[in-house]
C-alpha cells in the first residue's frame, strides 16, 4: 500500500469524499479537455461512414503509426530492421501477420526500448497507465493522451446511443478500494463531485449490506448505474420488490457477461443492461448498439481475430488481438489482449465495425468472504504486481483462499509481502491467505486462465 493509499485509509469521510473529488477533477481535465465535443462529433460522424471508408482511413492510421514505430521507438526499429518490415509500403492490414504478437512479458521486459524518442504534437502527454487483465498479471505503460481521449469518445457514442448525456449522475461499482475495508458500517460510498460519480464500495457488498446500497441509490435519485456485472447482479437480487423509476440505465463493462447475469439484473431493477468491451491498453473496443447487437469499435484500432480456438457450425472462437493508432508514446502492435471473441465469420458490417456474438474475455468468479460478502473482480491485487507473470486465486471454503502466481523471475520474500499487503487490502486482514509458487496455472478447455476457481461448494 502506498502512502498515499495509507493517508486515505486513516482520514475521516469527508476528507476521502473530498480525495475522491480531486482526482475526479484531475482525471475530468485529462479526459475531457475543451475541443472534447469536437472530438465526439466526428467520432460520432463515423457512424455514417461505409465498410470502405472506415477501411481506408485505419490503413492510412496504421501506416502513419508503423512509420513512427520504425523510426523512433527503438525495439520495433530494430524488429522490423531484422524482418525487413517496410512500413511505409503497406498496403493491406494483412500485412502486419509477418511481425510476432506482442505479449504483456515482452511490454514488462522492454518496455524502455518501447517508449518513444520522440513524438508528434497530436500525441499531447504521456499518462502513466496501469493494468492487469484476464491473467492477473500487472502491467504498467505509457500512454499518450490522444489515446485516452479516443477511446472515451468511442465510450460516449456507445453510452449516447442509449440516452445517456455527460454529467448524468453514476453509481458505479467496481474494483476501487474507496471505502477502508477495515469499514464495518455505511456509509459504503464515496463521492466524485466534479465527476458526478457515487463510487460504491465492491468489497463491502453482501446480502447484508446491499440495502444499505440501494437505499442510498434512491436517496440521490441516481439514474444511472455502472460497473461490473458480478457485482450488479448482487445489487439487483437485493432490489426484487423494489420500485425504480429514477433509475433509467445499467452498463456493464471490465467483466463477461453472461445472459443469466442480464436476465438477473433486469429482473430486480426493471432494465435491460447494456454493455461494452474494451481494456486499458486501447488496443480493442466493442459496443453494444442500440438494437442489441454487439459491433467491435473497428474505426478506433486494428482488431485482428486470430489463432482458432473452436468452431461450431458458422461460428468461430477466436483470440482478439489489437494495434493502437493513438498510442504515439508506446505503440502496442498486434497485442495479444488473451481475451476471446465469438464472431460469425459471414455476419454483417454493423457501423462501425464487425458483429460479435460474445466476448469471452473477463469471466471470473467471486471470492466468498468469512460474513459472506462476495468479492469480485480481484485483479485489482495484481495491478502494481509486475513481478507476476500469471495469477489464480483459488478458494475451497469461506474466508480463505490460495494465490496462485507465476513469477516473471525469481521469486522473493519481499514480492511475498507486497502481495499479501495488496491481498488484505481488498480482501480483508482476516482472510486466510496461502502464496503458492508455480510454474504453470490451470486452463479452461478453450485455454483461458480463470482468475477465480471456487473448488468447493462452501
Amino acid at each position: 500500500m502506498s502512502r498515499l493509499d495509507q493517508v486515505y485509509a486513516g482520514a475521516p469521510v469527508w476528507a476521502q469524499n473530498a480525495m475522491c473529488s480531486a482526482e475526479g477533477w484531475r482525471l475530468r481535465v485529462q479526459r475531457f479537455p475543451p475541443g472534447f465535443g469536437q472530438l465526439l462529433a466526428q467520432v460520432e460522424a463515423r457512424m455514417e461512414w461505409s465498410e470502405a471508408q472506415v477501411t481506408s482511413a485505419r490503413l492510412a492510421r496504421l501506416r502513419a503509426m508503423l512509420v513512427h514505430a520504425g523510426k523512433h521507438v527503438p525495439y520495433w526499429r530494430e524488429l522490423f530492421a531484422e524482418l525487413s518490415f517496410r512500413p511505409e509500403r503497406i498496403q493491406h492490414e494483412s500485412e502486419l501477420g509477418v511481425l510476432p504478437l506482442l505479449t504483456k512479458d515482452v511490454v514488462v521486459a522492454q518496455a524502455d526500448r518501447m517508449r518513444a524518442e520522440r513524438v508528434p504534437s497530436i500525441a499531447g502527454a504521456a499518462i502513466s497507465s496501469q493494468t492487469s487483465g484476464t491473467t492477473g498479471a500487472g502491467l504498467t505503460f505509457a500512454m499518450s493522451e490522444a489515446a485516452s481521449r479516443h477511446q472515451w469518445a468511442v465510450c460516449w457514442r456507445f453510452r449516447r446511443w442509449h440516452g445517456l448525456q455527460r454529467g448524468t449522475w453514476c453509481a458505479q461499482l467496481g474494483g476501487r478500494t474507496v471505502v477502508p475495508p477495515a469499514q464495518r458500517k455505511p456509509p459504503y460510498h464515496r463521492t466524485n463531485l466534479p465527476g458526478r460519480q457515487l463510487f460504491l464500495s465492491g468489497y463491502h457488498l453482501s446480502p447484508a449490506t446491499a440495502g444499505a446500497y440501494l437505499d442510498e441509490i434512491e436517496r440521490q435519485r441516481i439514474p444511472w448505474i455502472h460497473g461490473y456485472p458480478s457485482l450488479i447482479v448482487l445489487l439487483a437480487d437485493a432490489a426484487r420488490g423494489r420500485s425504480w423509476p429514477r433509475l433509467r440505465w445499467i452498463t456493464l463493462a471490465s467483466e463477461n457477461v453472461t445472459e443469466g447475469q442480464r436476465q438477473r439484473i433486469e429482473s430486480g431493477f426493471g432494465i435491460r443492461p447494456v454493455e461494452h468491451y474494451a481494456q486499458t491498453e486501447a488496443v480493442a473496443n466493442a459496443s453494444q448498439r442500440p438494437d442489441g447487437g454487439l459491433c467491435f469499435d473497428d474505426d478506433l484500432s486494428v482488431v485482428e481475430l486470430v489463432d482458432d480456438e473452436a468452431q461450431l457450425g458458422t461460428l468461430q472462437t477466436r483470440r482478439i488481438v489489437g494495434t493502437s493508432l493513438d498510442n504515439w508514446h508506446m505503440p502496442f502492435i498486434r497485442y495479444d489482449t488473451g481475451d476471446l471473441a465469438t464472431v460469425r465469420e459471414d455476419g454483417p458490417y454493423l457501423a462501425p465495425g464487425r458483429a460479435v456474438v460474445e466476448i469471452d474475455g473477463r469471466r471470473e468468479d467471486y471470492v466468498v468472504l468469512a460474513d459472506g460478502t462476495m468479492i469480485g473482480r480481484t485483479d485489482h491485487i495484481f495491478k502494481k504486481l509486475t513481478f507476476v507473470r500469471e495469477a489464480q486465486i483459488r478458494q475451497q471454503r469461506r474466508g480463505a483462499v490460495s494465490i496462485h502466481v507465476v513469477p516473471r523471475g525469481q521469486w522473493t520474500d519481499a514480492h511475498e509481502a507486497q502481495l499479501r499487503d495488496e491481498a488484505a487490502a481488498r480482501l480483508r486482514p482476516e482472510t486466510q491467505v496461502s502464496v503458492v509458487v508455480e510454474e504453470r496455472l490451470l486452463r479452461t478447455g478453450a485455454g483461458k486462465l480463470r482468475l477465480v476457481v471456487r473448488e468447493g461448494s462452501d
